[in-house]
């Protein structure tokens, strides 16, 4: 199943089936307390029912905290890290162990013990060398009964991806100065 995004902005964005129907809307609004808004639409025929599935309230310093199911828990918590490792670990409500893997360029999840991925983010390609298409999240139909986990883990892992490599980023830059700077 592909989940399109509207945007690239992934913390600001309705996710849809192939049909249009918007599944998801994720809202960040921009203010000193960062809260994620995750919106889950239900439809029945031609009409839905929205519901906040989950907020996200990001923090720097302390605990970043989810609201999900109807409790709050740490992001670290439902989420664990592990020595030597940069992937991110949750079980699902089917009691498997699952890991998002963070790659330079993308996420993608994964049962424990294996190399199957069971969803993967695709950026938007504008059609240079491949066929162009939207944003979106290639879920496999084996984590389709806990999409709400895949969609809440995603935004989150996303995030700590993208920090991480901007991170990287500026120590190449700081350090293409520095070589510059002796060099000199």
């Amino acid at each position: 199943m592909n989940l399109i995004f509207s945007t690239s902005d992934y913390m600001n964005t309705d996710i849809s089936d192939k049909q249009g129907r918007t599944l998801y809307s994720v809202s960040t609004p921009r203010s000193s307390k960062r809260i994620t808004t995750i919106t889950k639409y239900r439809w029945s025929g031609p009409s839905c029912v929205s519901e906040t599935m989950a907020t996200i309230e990001w923090h720097a310093v302390k605990d970043t905290l989810f609201q999900f199911n109807g409790n709050e828990i740490k992001a670290d918590v439902m989420l664990g890290k592990r020595r030597w490792n940069t992937g991110r670990y949750f079980v699902g409500p089917d009691k498997c162990s699952y890991k998002w893997k963070l790659e330079s360029t993308h996420c993608w999840l994964k049962l424990v013990g294996s190399d199957v991925a069971l969803a993967k983010f695709h950026k938007k390609n504008f059609g240079i060398r491949k066929q162009s298409h939207p944003p979106y999240l290639d879920v496999s139909p084996k984590v389709i009964p806990m999409l709400d986990h895949v969609i809440l883990t995603y935004v989150y892992v996303e995030s700590l991806r993208r920090e991480r490599s901007d991170a990287t980023t500026n120590l190449n830059l700081i350090s293409a100065t520095s070589s510059a700077a002796v060099t000199s």
